[in-house]
């Protein structure tokens, strides 16, 4: 390995703080050349030191990363992507940004898909509070959409009406192998009668041969609807929304690709509390337990922009380049020489 050159690493190595490794050296070149690393004069030390962990755990920081300090597998193949492609990570996201300006709405929720975050923007496009986010799976079906939209209200204790992919995908098959999975689901079965719902009971209906776009499915409200305590709602083609889970153990995985499409939100409660005050700076807190009945509208004082956006690279407010990773292959499509670079 020369000094100053980008050289890729194997992909079934695990360099440990604290070691002495052959592959130190070549950790230190690539994470000089990213100015990850400043103490670049023990750069041939085979020794991985404290320099070189907080090295390490900045650059994983920038990349979307457990901060952990171990060169591991995820952390090896973001040190394998070459500046060429970078470069051009840089271009295509540059492309983005510039449209997302046009004509821009404040105070707005942003939403960036790969980084798995919402934002809060205030008049000054300043960062006012953040949370984790789920997003859509990787399969093309289940991907969250790219939306610009205005928030308008929110709904509290909400009823989940099933959509029809859902139903023939998942519940159906969940019924014929447990008939007593809906009432364990605390949902509802209905069918269309001249454009109002009527109650069905589980058996009277052949799930060998049922066509799902005949019935109706609803989740009643409670701990244990997939929509949580509440969801906000905004008009988009897609059928998207944002909304709480019960789920709350996945907001801790780094890679949060899990909905059908919609964005789950870590802290729910605290996103309506800047949605419903008029002034960001003094929020009022927004108290669940003071509202009552179920699926009852709550509107904002006025409605609120909201952009979902795909961002694999931007530089932060303090300055800093963030990568992530391109979850949904969309640099690709984008700009497909990204694809053949190494």
């Amino acid at each position: 390995m020369q000094a100053g050159t980008w050289d890729a690493f194997p992909e079934d190595i695990c360099v440990q703080p604290g070691t002495q490794d052959r592959f130190v050296p070549k950790v230190r070149n690539l994470l000089c050349l990213t100015q990850d690393l400043t103490h670049c004069a023990t750069q041939d030390s085979t020794f991985f030191d404290a320099h070189l962990t907080d090295a390490v755990k900045r650059f994983q920081r920038r990349h979307g990363l457990p901060a952990d300090g171990i060169v591991g597998c995820n952390t090896l193949t973001a040190l394998n992507v070459s500046p060429a492609k970078r470069l051009q990570q840089l271009l295509v996201n540059l492309a983005r940004w510039q449209d997302s300006l046009y004509a821009p709405t404040y105070p707005q929720v942003l939403v960036n898909i790969p980084d798995y975050t919402l934002h809060l923007l205030n008049s000054q496009a300043q960062t006012v509070w953040k949370t984790r986010v789920v997003v859509g799976q990787v399969k093309r079906n289940f991907q969250t959409r790219q939306i610009n939209s205005r928030i308008s209200y929110l709904v509290v204790r909400p009823t989940w009406n099933l959509p029809k992919s859902i139903i023939k995908n998942e519940i159906i098959p969940a019924v014929r192998r447990d008939a007593s999975y809906l009432a364990k689901n605390h949902m509802d079965l209905y069918k269309e009668v001249r454009g109002r719902l009527v109650p069905l009971g589980v058996g009277s209906v052949n799930w060998k041969t049922v066509d799902a776009t005949k019935i109706t499915i609803i989740q009643r409200p409670g701990t244990w609807n997939a929509l949580g305590q509440i969801k906000f709602l905004f008009h988009n083609p897609f059928d998207i929304y944002l909304h709480d889970t019960p789920a709350k153990a996945l907001f801790h995985h780094p890679v949060r690709a899990y909905s059908h499409g919609c964005v789950r939100v870590e802290h729910p409660d605290k996103l309506a509390t800047y949605l419903l005050s008029p002034d960001w700076g003094k929020p009022v807190a927004f108290s669940l337990q003071a509202q009552k009945g179920q699926n009852q509208q709550v509107f904002l004082p006025k409605p609120v922009a909201i952009q979902i956006r795909y961002f694999t690279s931007w530089i932060d407010a303090q300055g800093v380049l963030q990568f992530r990773d391109d979850v949904y292959g969309l640099d690709a499509v984008t700009f497909p020489l990204l694809s053949e670079v190494h």
